[in-house]
């Protein structure tokens, strides 16, 4: 993902992403897709559906399985890898999630604002 003077956003190993309402969108028509794909014969057919579910969202046909991970939980980057573990090595997960960022299918969440630390009253 990069910023409006296109270089490149760094985000930190704590930075949860989460679905965007694109991405929900997607993940909707990726489980349709996929039980739809059970009823039919073969490898070749499930990978024809994928590539036709992720031609007009401008995706590969892997990343609907990345978009339901994300579907069920903000994570962080480490916390997809482990769970995707034997899946996806961690720097196909990365390459994917700025993917998916790019095309406004996953966004970043938000950190938390702390509260103010209380005022020290000296007497």
């Amino acid at each position: 993902m990069k910023d409006e003077n296109g270089e490149r956003i760094r985000f930190g190993r704590a930075q949860k992403f989460r679905l965007a309402a694109k991405g929900s969108e997607a993940v909707s028509a990726y489980t349709l897709m996929v039980e739809k794909a059970r009823e039919g014969v073969g490898r070749a057919q499930f990978d024809a559906a994928r590539a036709t579910w992720s031609e007009p969202r401008n995706l590969k046909p892997e990343d609907g399985l990345y978009l339901v991970e994300f579907s069920q939980a903000e994570r962080t980057i480490p916390e997809a890898v482990k769970s995707l573990d034997n899946c996806a090595t961690p720097k196909e997960v990365k390459a994917a999630i700025e993917r998916l960022l790019e095309c406004g299918m996953l966004e970043p969440v938000p950190a938390p604002i702390e509260p103010p630390a209380p005022a020290r009253r000296y007497w």
